[in-house]
């Protein structure tokens, strides 16, 4: 893989960005970060450090303190090397700090969203039995307590019983002896105890001297009366020396069965770190998460370079993709388009090595194999190698090793040498390498260069504009049109001579040939496309801001639409709910007593006014012989003869047959009216009030229908006018079955309810036709 770091200054972005690492580790991984080429590590890098910005800027900075990694104490650990105080103290800050860590993990946890750097987090390790080792044997400052051992207590008792005795000693002879001193206090000279003595009595004074003063009028003496003790003080205070030595020991070997959890502890610590470090950076440069393509497709939004000071830096915006691969940028010197091209190559190995960059959240870059970059003018003296020899040795190595998913960077291809033939080299270059699936940003001042672009549809054509009236870039891109090098109007506003001006005017006139010509038609008409491309572009927002309020008032017709609904349903089930506790109480009615046929047709009916078509199922009946029973399969009214267990034999009519209970029903005794029915048969119609009634009260709801038409066919033959029908007024059954059949019978002129005097509603008053 190549890239062109250096000449992109991603090097120079790398060591920004490792100032931040609190670790040298974390720093060297910084330094080394090299574009990934799997879109799934880009991606999981990205959103890792993207997850740690916005802790950051959520929770504050992760709890790492400076130096944090003790890589050579664990080593010291693991091969058995005594532990000095220092290296203890380094290991304790160390455990704090992970129990810190794992604190501020818990405090973002609670948020309950759900990242990918909690993968990091959870696999720190709590150490604070380690933690509680160091603190039983030392205090925060690295002293080693008394306690640590009872060996160390007894040491230090005799030492500061001895030390007592000595300053006692000490005391004494500053009193005694106070003639023969300068000055009544204990002074301290290579590390004795000493008094200072007057000159006159240094031969009388028993003891050691150890100095005197400049004015060699007092030397410090220590006395004899103090040797011993201070002999046995340093006797002991080796031996607590040595104990102390073995306390830390006794120390390591405790922590050496966690030496594993310690480096899992470390290198997840550093990852953060690692992560922390690209986080501020992209805090620094307000950066964001591109999307990410590997399919050659590059759309920059207000990109802007890392390296320029943000209050002056210009973001643009360009686009490269499968239909123009290339993009012919031109214009005038220092106008923006070497910024242009550094930050198109900077931006994708920044987001390629998984750090944020800046530009809006809407754009895409897309990772390639190799990025390669010939920019500005790096002649070599020791070389002796022209400007066009150090950019013709760097297309040279690209071409040599120039393949597919390649971004290749010309800056002033073809320069350096006669403009003809350097517009001819340019040409033939992009020729042999349209012929690889990369993308390419080209800066040219030819012209011949521009109409090449024209003539190539996989090349747009863009220019940087520039003022003329400032001299100052604009750092803007604008597609369709090529630039100018406008190095006449540049030399007239810096001053140069008008006359000058002028003549170097009539031979650009006279230079104003075709292909000038073909140049400002193609731009002419890229120009109009640009204004109906605007135009449309207008229209198209327009119509995306009426989408989003006919959106709008879609969810709020669809949120009223959902609370109807729900009021229906409320309804519904509160409906279905009294229907149900109507349909128990006719149930309950039914379990209470037998009854009778024309009891069963009415509640028959006010379950079907319930919507319940038909009869809930009965529990079984017992029956004996001589009962009357209603068959339901038959629909007929018999009397049992013979029991049977549940086998039970009933005769109706001609018949006598076997039935189980669930086909039978109790019944009333079936009543007799074959007589009435031979009277009606064969005697004349009765009369009442010269008007025929028929009386349908105790009928069922089934036998109305044959009774009503065979009373409505002898009216007819009686030549009768009116009739009157009794049915009651009860449950309704009856009366509905009466209108069923009045309603298609063809002999019915009209009926009505009985008036007053007429039964009202229980009678039926009809006219026949």
């Amino acid at each position: 893989m190549s890239y062109s770091r250096k000449t992109l200054e991603f090097d120079t972005i790398l060591d920004y960005v490792s100032r931040y690492a609190k670790t040298e580790s974390a720093k060297n991984n910084l330094l080394n970060l090299n574009p990934l080429q799997s879109i799934t590590e880009v991606l999981s890098e990205l959103d890792l450090t993207e997850e740690v910005l916005g802790l950051i800027a959520r929770f504050g900075s992760f709890p790492l303190l400076d130096d944090f990694d003790i890589e050579e104490v664990l080593n010291l650990i693991k091969i058995g090397q005594s532990l000095t105080i220092s290296s203890i103290l380094s290991l304790r800050l160390l455990l704090v700090m992970i129990e810190d860590m794992i604190q501020y993990k818990k405090s973002y946890q609670k948020q309950n969203v759900t990242m990918k750097v909690d993968e990091i987090f959870n696999e720190l390790i709590s150490l604070r039995k380690i933690i509680t080792l160091i603190e039983d044997i030392m205090d925060p400052d690295g002293v080693i307590l008394d306690t640590a051992s009872d060996e160390l207590y007894q040491i230090r008792r005799q030492i500061k019983r001895l030390e007592l005795q000595r300053k006692d000693i000490l005391n004494q002879l500053l009193q005694k002896r106070a003639s023969q001193l300068n000055d009544q206090m204990i002074v301290i000279r290579n590390d004795r105890f000493c008094l200072p003595v007057k000159q006159e009595f240094k031969n009388t004074f028993k003891g050691i001297i150890h100095d005197e003063s400049s004015s060699g009028t007092t030397v410090f003496i220590e006395p004899s009366e103090t040797m011993e003790k201070t002999v046995e003080i340093g006797r002991l205070k080796f031996s607590e020396q040595q104990e102390i030595i073995k306390i830390l020991e006794s120390l390591r070997l405790l922590i050496v069965p966690h030496i594993e959890e310690l480096e899992i502890n470390m290198f997840h610590l550093i990852k953060l770190d690692f992560l922390q470090s690209k986080a501020k950076y992209a805090l620094e440069i307000n950066a964001f998460k591109p999307n990410i393509n590997d399919k050659g497709l590059i759309e920059l939004v207000n990109a802007r370079h890392p390296l320029i000071d943000p209050d002056k830096v210009v973001p643009i915006s360009l686009i490269l993709n499968d239909i123009k691969k290339t993009i012919m940028i031109t214009g005038p010197n220092t106008g923006g388009k070497t910024v242009a091209l550094k930050t198109v190559g900077l931006l994708t190995l920044m987001a390629q090595s998984g750090l944020l960059v800046p530009l809006d959240q809407t754009s895409n870059l897309s990772l390639f194999k190799e990025v390669y970059a010939d920019i500005g003018d790096e002649q070599s003296i020791q070389q002796s190698l022209s400007t066009f020899s150090s950019h013709m040795t760097k297309i040279m190595t690209i071409i040599e090793k120039i393949e597919d998913n390649c971004l290749v960077l010309f800056d002033e291809l073809g320069s350096g040498t006669d403009p003809q033939e350097g517009s001819a080299l340019a040409m033939g270059i992009l020729d042999y390498l349209n012929d690889y699936d990369i993308r390419m940003i080209v800066t040219t001042h030819y012209s011949e260069l521009k109409l090449y672009a024209y003539s190539h549809p996989h090349i747009a054509n863009a220019s940087v504009a520039f003022d003329v009236e400032t001299l100052r870039p604009l750092y803007k891109i604008h597609y369709g049109i090529s630039g100018s090098s406008n190095a006449l109007s540049i030399a007239s506003r810096l001053g140069l001579n008008s006359t000058v001006i002028e003549k170097a005017k009539t031979y650009t006139l006279s230079k104003d040939n075709d292909l000038t010509k073909s140049i400002k038609a193609f731009e002419e008409d890229s120009m109009r496309v640009k204004e109906k491309e605007q135009t449309l572009t207008l229209e198209l927002q327009e119509l995306k801001k009426e989408k989003k309020r006919l959106e709008k008032a879609y969810d709020e017709l669809e949120a009223s639409k959902d609370k109807i609904l729900l009021d229906t349903k409320r309804k519904a089930e509160q409906q279905l709910k009294e229907t149900q506790e109507k349909a128990q109480e006719l149930l309950d009615i039914l379990s209470i007593k037998p009854l009778k046929d024309h009891e069963i047709a009415e509640i028959k009916f006010e379950l079907k006014q319930l919507g319940i078509e038909e009869m809930p199922k009965e529990s079984k009946d017992s029956f004996k012989k001589g009962d009357f029973v209603h068959i339901k399969s038959y629909n007929q009214i018999g009397q049992v003869t013979k029991v049977s267990k549940d086998v039970y034999t009933v005769k109706f009519g001609m018949f006598e047959m076997p039935f189980s209970s669930t086909d039978l029903k109790k019944s009333d005794k079936p009543i007799d009216r074959s007589k009435d029915i031979k009277k009606k048969e064969t005697a004349k119609p009765s009369y009442s009030d010269a008007r025929m009634e028929l009386d349908l009260r105790g009928f069922r709801y089934e036998d109305v229908k044959d009774e009503l038409d065979k009373f409505l066919d002898t009216a007819m033959l009686n030549h009768l006018k009116s009739v009157r029908i009794i049915h009651g007024f009860g449950t309704g059954a009856v009366r509905k079955a009466v209108q069923d059949v009045l309603k298609k019978s063809p002999y019915v002129s009209e009926y009505r309810y009985g008036g007053e005097g007429e039964g009202l509603n229980g009678v039926t008053v009809v006219t026949l036709k």
